[in-house]
């Protein structure tokens, strides 16, 4: 990971000076499941807790062993080492985590003051600020920009199709697997992610927006970088196609849909929800601008890690 850092391509950053990266676990009391952004000492630094990787490989353990996964992919298990596939499970989520947190250093999210701490899934937000919830967003688009131009379009594919025995796919049937196999390990994360019994009220109070939101907006960002690159064409993301990867994913990590979730596709679409959701894509959209200025260049073939 360190290495990748340090070869870090200029379209990946746009420029944005920024102190050179480092990257590391961290053994923490409590098992509490994190991962940090923060400059400190002339670096810029990158630090995952060690009960998070242990909740990416079972996550990834999980997906790989499930019945519903495997035939969504096409994946035969007599034919396909299910620990080989497992590791690029992994590899994508423990790749997706590294740019998110990657993405609050080079669009600034944390200020220009070097003692900023952003804490991913704990620590001092004050409560209702929308802010926050925007810059995840802004994270989760750029970081899913840079894992889809190195596994689909970049270094990483080609070792992606293999291990999982697919180097023979070419062209567009190959982009539907990588991006398909992505998604399901995203949904997963973002499901796992979201506790189970928030009160409705508060959903603007967490440090992250609802899972369902953080989906949507993966999904349309994942459609324009399809577009951008000349891959998947815009119908091929339609709802039925990411309700079965939503089953499949949740089926193999909770035993079945999260319980709330209904409730919470209703709140979002009621008065109150709809409010809720036209001000953080408002908010997402001051931030976003704010980032493009930051990085000028788009991602083509290069992510950080």
């Amino acid at each position: 990971m360190n290495q990748a850092l340090r070869s870090e391509n200029a379209n990946a950053s746009g420029g944005t000076s920024h102190p050179p990266f480092h990257f590391d676990y961290v053994e923490v009391d409590g098992g509490s499941k994190n991962a940090h952004a923060f400059e400190h000492a002339g670096f810029s630094f990158i630090v995952v807790t060690r009960p998070l990787v242990e909740m990416l490989w079972d996550l990834s353990r999980r997906l790989s062993q499930s019945a519903l996964v495997l035939q969504l992919l096409g994946i035969d298990r007599e034919v396909v080492r299910l620990e080989a596939f497992q590791a690029l499970l992994f590899q994508w989520e423990l790749a997706f985590v590294v740019s998110h947190e990657y993405t609050h250093h080079i669009h600034r999210h944390s200020g220009s003051s070097s003692d900023r701490l952003w804490s991913e899934f704990t620590g001092s937000r004050p409560p209702g600020e929308l802010e926050h919830q925007a810059q995840e967003l802004d994270a989760d688009g750029y970081a899913l920009y840079l894992t889809l131009a190195n596994y689909v379009r970049g270094a990483a594919r080609q070792n992606a199709l293999a291990q999982v025995g697919m180097q023979n796919c070419t062209g567009l049937q190959g982009d539907e697997f990588l991006i398909t196999g992505f998604f399901v390990a995203l949904t997963a994360l973002f499901c796992s992610l979201w506790p189970e019994n928030v009160p409705l009220e508060s959903v603007s109070q967490r440090p992250h927006p609802p899972a369902p939101v953080r989906i949507e907006h993966a999904i349309r960002i994942a459609a324009m970088w399809s577009n951008q690159n000349t891959s998947v064409p815009e119908s091929w993301f339609s709802s039925e196609r990411f309700q079965a990867i939503y089953l499949a994913a949740t089926s193999a990590v909770n035993g079945g849909g999260r319980p709330q979730w209904d409730s919470l596709v209703a709140f979002l679409r009621g008065e109150v929800g709809a409010a809720y959701y036209r001000e953080l894509s408002d908010r997402f959209e001051v931030v976003r601008k704010a980032g493009e200025e930051t990085v000028r260049v788009k991602p083509t073939h290069s992510q950080p890690a």
